[in-house]
């Protein structure tokens, strides 16, 4: 039984099956759908909510599109995409993780393996683990953290500091057995925060706490993939204000993160509290560009999520889920998890006329589709 549940983390999505008619119906759907709905910056509508295991620390998406969560030491995963149950898939070897609960959980980009931060375990010591996601096979690595994301599927980009000084972010080569965790980013003057890569390799990061100027609480900076990996591969590493492009100013700029448009979220609090934000993804390339931060304060560029709008002191993280197109939203220690996803678009009268005829000519082909593996290559910077 165990196995059934931890083979699926190496699984695509399951090859649907539709008939031709149904294909033409799909194309018919999608044509208006590019004329009457919104893109999905714009759409966004609850859908519902799930339970995540009671004290889950984090979680993340798994290969499948199915969620992991992490319990003290222990691992869960949902027992198919949108059950909302979880089952135990194992219990991490040889961990010290801090009362309060790990850092992070994060999946690789193709579903393989999984990285977990120990928040300084019991005794203040900050170890990062990577395990097989099939065995839970690992180890755990010195370094000090905040949050990470995978920039492939080898190597690891966290975020880390104290109040003693700027923080940084770090690349650890997760398949080195004696990794050189180097630093990359420098002179954030402030506390870590989250970091996401978008669809061409760039690496976003920000000022989580600020300790004065130059740096300000929110602030989001981007950094080139030519120029972060430069500074990975010998180079010196680049200076967060005098390097890094600024994207935004919101919240406390953490977590970090994108959905498959290209939208960026953006959880925490600060000077901004009570919400998740998502930056269209047109302004955040504007920004990219040159243009400047985006206007915080313009409802075409930015808006929020604010699910529990009964309480006034919400303080949000969020995740992205692509094989479900779910942004879920979820109050700090909550077991509660909102999920918000793209308003799909009504076919019109005329629309379903066409529908008809179709079903009615071609009801006897079938053909397959299947989603593709998400994996992304560090050499070629490109998620796909």
């Amino acid at each position: 039984m165990k196995h059934g549940i931890v083979s699926r983390l190496h699984a695509r999505p399951p090859r649907r099956r539709l008939g031709l008619a149904a294909v033409i119906l799909v194309a018919v759907f999608s044509m208006s759908a590019s004329i009457a709905n919104a893109d999905a910056f714009g759409s966004y509508v609850h859908v519902g909510t799930f339970e995540l295991p009671t004290g889950a620390a984090a979680f993340d998406v798994a290969g499948d599109g199915s969620i992991m969560a992490i319990v003290d030491d222990a691992l869960y995963l949902e027992d198919g995409v949108g059950a909302g149950s979880f089952s135990l898939l194992g219990v991490l070897p040889t961990a010290d993780i801090a009362s309060f609960g790990a850092a992070f959980l994060r999946v690789s980009p193709d579903g393989t393996k999984f990285a977990v931060g120990n928040n300084g375990g019991a005794g203040g010591v900050y170890q990062v683990g990577v395990f097989d996601a099939l065995t839970l096979a690992g180890a755990w690595f010195t370094a000090d953290h905040f949050d990470a994301e995978w920039a492939d599927d080898t190597y690891l980009a966290i975020t880390a500091g104290d109040f003693a000084g700027p923080s940084v972010v770090t690349l650890l080569d997760t398949a080195d057995g004696d990794p050189l965790n180097a630093v990359i980013i420098e002179g954030i003057n402030g506390a870590s925060a989250g970091i996401a890569f978008d669809a061409f390799g760039n690496l976003y990061t920000g000022n989580g706490f600020s300790f004065g100027d130059p740096g300000l609480t929110g602030e989001v900076r981007a950094f080139t993939f030519a120029s972060w990996t430069a500074a990975a591969t010998g180079g010196t590493p680049l200076d967060f204000n005098a390097d890094g492009t600024a994207i935004i100013n919101i919240l406390s700029a953490s977590p970090l993160g994108f959905d498959t448009e290209g939208n960026l979220y953006v959880g925490g609090g600060g000077d901004e509290a009570d919400f998740v934000a998502l930056a269209k993804a047109s302004a955040v390339a504007d920004a990219m560009a040159g243009a400047g931060a985006i206007d915080i304060g313009d409802p075409a560029l930015v808006r929020g999520f604010d699910p529990d709008d009964a309480n006034p002191s919400n303080f949000y993280s969020a995740n992205h889920n692509a094989a479900t197109g779910e942004l879920m939203v979820r109050d700090y220690g909550a077991s509660t998890v909102h999920a918000h996803a793209p308003m799909e678009a009504v076919p019109t009268v005329s629309q379903w006329g066409i529908a008809s005829m179709v079903l009615l000519l071609l009801a006897g082909g079938t053909v397959a589709f299947r989603a593709e593996p998400r994996g992304r290559s560090l050499l070629s910077g490109v998620r796909t």
